[in-house]
């Protein structure tokens, strides 16, 4: 009996996506190919792997056996190949990046295109989620490097900082509530949070980074917030704002990205919490492939912009 990684890789998709189908689209590949090749699989195992009942497939414990198994060996693979890949400074190889869905809108354009430039040779491999289960994903070695904010929980890895940024407060420019906002000589707007407690708040999920700071905010400033709306969706979060809906939290950075000018009051919070300290994590510096070392590089010139300097940080 010979296995190969591509009969594990096969199998290990229709086990995740539940369907020949969406496996065969998983894989780039036709149905009929998918369906034809899973089938001389079990010819060639001379066991079945799995039963298709109606539109569901359930694996058979044989089944349930290889995936389990071969998803082991996938992952010696992949760490064996990183080993390797860290002695080979020729830019060829995998890169394992875990970034949020929020921060990704700003890390994948800023630090991917010039490491790519740089190294056009290497596989990027990415991987979305939130904060804590892409933690997870490098605590585990299946990704090699994670940018996020830093979060409340503790984390068992190995991180440097590559920038702050602040959390702020979004009141609609044409709100009853912009009547609370006080600006500096600067023309920068601030709020006390504490003279919010009557306003409806739009709030990002618990799971959420955003979600889980602007939680810890009003309950420092003693406010039982009145929650108008949750949602993950930050850019929906700021165009409520702005048509005063109600007032949310976000990042300097997410608002500098969605403000089309004047239709928000962007206000800057007492509260040293609201200072959020962006971080890239690994299990070990000196395990780092090669790759991913020169991508920590790249983040470091790409994320150590004036204005985060400027910040006397």
């Amino acid at each position: 009996m010979e296995l190969e990684f591509k009969d594990i890789e096969y199998l290990c998709a229709v086990e995740q996506q539940r369907s020949i189908t969406k496996a065969a689209q998983s894989l780039f590949i036709t149905q009929p190919t998918l369906s034809q090749y899973l089938k001389h699989l079990q010819e060639r195992l001379d066991m079945a792997l799995f039963h298709v009942e109606g539109r569901k497939i359930r694996l058979t414990p044989e089944g349930e056996v290889l995936v389990r198994e071969g998803k082991k060996l996938l992952h010696q693979r992949e760490e064996m190949m990183a080993a390797m890949n860290s002695v080979n400074e020729t830019g060829c190889g995998l890169l394992r990046l875990a970034v949020p869905v929020g921060r990704g809108s700003h890390i994948i354009p800023t630090c991917i295109p010039p490491f790519h430039w740089r190294f056009p040779k290497a596989e990027i491999r990415l991987t979305e989620g939130h904060s804590k289960e892409l933690v997870n994903q490098v605590q585990a070695g299946a990704c090699d490097l994670v940018i996020i904010n830093k979060p409340s929980f503790p984390i068992h890895l190995e991180y440097e900082t590559l920038g702050y940024e602040k959390m702020m407060l979004v009141v609609g420019s044409d709100t009853p509530w912009a009547d609370y906002v006080r600006y500096d000589r600067d023309g920068q707007a601030h709020i006390g949070l504490e003279r919010c407690a009557d306003m409806p708040f739009v709030l990002h999920l618990p799971s959420q980074h955003t979600g889980q700071i602007e939680r810890q905010l009003l309950h420092n400033a003693g406010i039982k917030p009145k929650v108008i709306l949750e949602t993950q969706n930050l850019e929906a979060s700021y165009r409520l704002a702005a048509c005063g809906y109600g007032v949310t939290f976000l990042s300097e950075y997410h608002i500098n990205r969605l403000t089309t000018g004047g239709e928000t009051c962007n206000c800057v919070l007492d509260d040293p919490l609201s200072q959020m300290e962006i971080i890239i994590g690994y299990r070990r510096k000196e395990d780092l492939s090669f790759l991913a070392r020169e991508f920590l590089n790249t983040a470091r010139q790409a994320l150590a912009r004036p204005r985060l300097r400027d910040q006397g940080v």
